[in-house]
């Protein structure tokens, strides 16, 4: 049997955006085969015995549950595409790894400092953080989605407190970005959450203080506000952090710079706003999962 499509996932909450991307393959005749808890095993006894070719494999589900990481080799060594190969997501999910090579490519980062875990170190001499400003972020140098960040840092205690509270993570201490703010109508914070899909950008309006999408981007207002950088900064990061899909944040700051505050998410929060208020809105969503229809349609396999 020809699989176009292996979907790894095992959060119940991915069900509507992998009903989405069930439909967008539907409609172009490819065939999905998905790997949730209850069928791993199943596909995994038919991937030994043959019963499927794969064309492409996207895994949402690896980098929490071990369990589907014989999948993932398996992937790594038979399936011709992968999205988010993941070698590279690997790569991608420690921020460090990625913060010097953005730089490197001209792209703006908030001013950074990497803090050893309590365990690696249990005993360190402060930092000079004054090249941060105040107030100014710690972060977990692994990981994602807002876990374990705080943005009101002050003094080298607080760090200690994190280094504490979180004593297996290496932390990253990052400068606050004050987004500039447009007052052409409603005033804007000008930060931006976006959405990289196969080659395809979907920037939005970010609320960075209740972390929750506002809305996508309009082809106005990217012409009056001259978002352009969205597009071409977000791509760059694609090819540097070699993911197909991914979210990043963006700033625009009072001195009209775009700043690279969170750099590449995965796997992507794929849950949509009508089933959670800090979901994608729901047309970015099926519009992603448009992108990753086109995608495996140009690699598809044929019979």
């Amino acid at each position: 049997m020809i699989v176009h499509l292996l979907l790894a996932w095992d959060w119940p909450y991915d069900e509507p955006f992998v009903r989405l991307v069930r439909e967008s393959l539907a409609c172009r005749g490819l065939e999905l085969l998905e790997a949730s808890p209850a069928t791993l095993p199943r596909v995994l006894d038919g991937l030994s015995v043959g019963r499927y070719r794969v064309g492409a494999f996207w895994d949402r589900a690896a980098d929490t549950n071990r369990a589907f990481l014989p999948l993932t080799r398996w992937a790594a060594l038979n399936a011709p595409l992968r999205l988010n190969a993941f070698e590279h997501a690997r790569r991608a999910w420690i921020k460090t790894n990625l913060h010097w090579e953005l730089i490197n490519a001209g792209i703006n980062t908030p001013y950074t400092l990497a803090v050893p875990s309590h365990q690696r170190a249990p005993t360190l001499e402060p930092l000079d953080t004054s090249p941060l400003g105040l107030p100014f972020s710690i972060k977990p140098d692994w990981g994602g989605g807002g876990w374990g960040v705080r943005t009101d840092a002050t003094r080298w205690a607080d760090v200690e407190t994190a280094r504490q509270t979180m004593p297996a993570d290496d932390l990253i201490l990052q400068q606050f970005i004050q987004p500039a703010v447009f007052r052409v109508g409603p005033p804007r914070r000008a930060w931006f959450r976006v959405l990289y899909v196969c080659g395809q950008v979907f920037p939005c309006w970010w609320d960075d203080t209740t972390r929750v999408y506002l809305s996508p981007v309009t082809p106005a207002e990217r012409f009056a506000f001259a978002l352009d950088p969205l597009w071409v900064i977000t791509a760059q990061i694609a090819s540097i952090a070699r993911l197909d899909i991914f979210s990043t944040e963006i700033a625009l700051d009072a001195g009209r710079k775009f700043i690279v505050v969170d750099y590449a998410n995965d796997p992507v929060d794929a849950r949509l706003q009508s089933h959670a208020p800090e979901g994608v809105p729901d047309e970015v969503a099926r519009q992603a999962a448009e992108a990753i229809g086109d995608f495996v349609q140009r690699g598809r396999l044929e019979s």
